[in-house]
């Protein structure tokens, strides 16, 4: 397996385990927001906590949105 198949194949696992980690904390955020769930039960401040950091490493990282390959970028204007 070359570099570049591993390269692919760890992001892709990493992204599965990010968007898992981060459903995780939306329940519990969400549960929280409603009323349902209180903080001092089960380590959910954890994942309260880590809701903000998991969706700015997804922002950041894996959506279009933070994307820095050249195929995401706009053209460079040429000015004439």
């Amino acid at each position: 397996m070359n570099r570049d198949m591993k390269q692919a194949l760890s992001r892709a696992l990493l992204l599965v385990l990010l968007l898992g980690l981060l459903i995780a904390s939306l329940k519990v955020t969400v549960g929280w927001w409603r009323g349902e769930l209180l903080l001092t039960e089960d380590g959910n401040w954890l994942w309260l906590a880590l809701f903000p950091v998991l969706l700015v490493i997804w922002w950041r990282y894996f959506s279009v949105f933070g994307c820095k390959e050249p195929a995401c970028l706009l053209p460079k204007d040429e000015e004439r």
